[in-house]
């Protein structure tokens, strides 16, 4: 895909991004204890222009981006920050699929090759965690199969220096997979999903894990499976009061129904988790929360002109245009409410948020070409053109 198919310039946008409160030089924390947001006052978002990551030419020399770019991740770490990205032929599995890590010192403008992971087989949602001064990277290893789901292991490695990384290590066999990875409140947690997920009579246990060390995880309160239906992608963010709040995708359906759900656990008992009996029929793949304030927040895909429920018509959903979208959480009716959509068109939507101070946050995403706003999902998966990534900054503006 060429950039300047989007009509933006990157020599327009430099500083888009750092401009408000400077540029980082310390990994700023990402949990929202660590800030105090005056939760009187009323806020508005805004939102910057894209800067365009990849393909463009800022990246480093020797990085050579195929037409499709997605499953991205950020982190910042020490006075860095990281961005990992699948890059491949098409949307679909792969024997030539990569999983690119890059690092920049000045938030984004520039770029360093950290690693790039070729397994011979597709690598898909990329998750660091910065954790006890140690940057640790984890993504799974799916099949080659471009019509198929076939998760083989997770792999986990952490970096040594500037270009050096440790070995990887497999961490888990078989079909489970990681999704949301988080630290809040000394602890890191993560969500991750295992089961027959796209197979006849699906069933698939959420899993809830937490880890004093990066490297050992156990059960959130002993609960081995916090969910059992047919979720797969779980987000989830805690509450200021320490209660759980999580979004969940339930694309394969189950007694519920198909689409979603809000998920809540009391703080005392947060592998406990309240789902509800039915599904919100609106579906929110590749979501992403975080907080601001009192107030919860998910990205996430948007569904265009329909909603996947109750039916679960997976190819009527794929027939229609998708965005990518800024979602509050009504925690009182425990729904979700949208706010506005972001760049996103086609084959969209998989955010990384990270914060960058009390009221400002960066997200990373993928797009197909924003040119063509009304393409389908399954469109933008298999145009020539393929898809690109993206930073923007998001900006908690308070209102007299």
């Amino acid at each position: 895909m060429r950039v300047g198919g989007y009509g933006l310039a990157i020599g327009m946008l430099l500083l888009n991004i750092g401009c408000s409160e400077g540029i980082i030089t310390q990994g700023p924390s990402d949990d929202p204890a660590d800030y105090t947001v005056d939760t009187s006052l009323q806020y508005e978002v805004v939102v910057s222009e894209p800067r365009w990551v990849v393909p463009s030419d800022i990246l480093p020399p020797d990085v050579e981006p195929m037409a499709s770019n997605n499953n991205v991740d950020i982190i910042y770490h020490g006075d860095r920050l990281f961005l990992a990205w699948r890059s491949a032929p098409t949307h679909f599995a792969s024997d030539q699929t990569q999983m690119i890590v890059m690092s920049s010192l000045d938030e984004g403008l520039s770029w360093d090759l950290e690693q790039t992971f070729a397994l011979g087989s597709d690598v898909r949602e990329p998750r660091f965690l910065s954790f006890e001064d140690q940057l640790h990277f984890l993504f799974f290893q799916g099949g080659v199969d471009p019509l198929a789901f076939e998760p083989q292991a997770i792999w986990r490695t952490h970096r040594q220096a500037l270009g050096e990384w440790a070995d990887l290590a497999k961490i888990s066999d078989g079909s489970e997979v990681p999704w949301d990875l988080k630290v809040r409140n000394g602890r890191a947690y993560m969500t991750s999903y295992v089961g027959t997920h796209y197979q006849e009579n699906p069933l698939i246990d959420v899993l809830f894990k937490e880890s004093t060390d990066g490297l050992n995880w156990t059960h959130v309160g002993n609960q081995e499976s916090v969910y059992t239906g047919g979720v797969s992608e779980v987000a989830f963010e805690f509450a200021a009061d320490g209660s759980l709040w999580a979004v969940t995708r339930n694309e394969d359906g189950d007694a519920t129904g198909y689409g979603s759900h809000v998920c809540f656990a009391a703080a005392d008992a947060l592998g406990s988790w309240d789902c509800g009996s039915e599904s919100d029929p609106d579906r929110y793949d590749s979501p992403e929360m975080f907080r601001h304030g009192d107030d919860v927040y998910l990205l996430a895909r948007r569904d265009v002109g329909g909603s996947f429920g109750p039916d679960g018509n997976l190819i009527a959903y794929s027939l229609r245009p998708k965005r990518t979208a800024l979602y509050q959480l009504d925690l009182e009716n425990r729904s979700v409410v949208h706010l506005m959509d972001l760049p996103g068109t086609g084959d969209t939507a998989f955010p990384s948020v990270q914060r960058r101070g009390p009221h400002s946050f960066l997200v990373a995403n993928y797009t197909s070409d924003l040119a063509k706003p009304d393409i389908t999902w399954v469109e933008g998966q298999i145009a020539d053109e393929g898809t690109a990534i993206y930073l923007i900054q998001l900006d908690f503006v308070a209102q007299p």
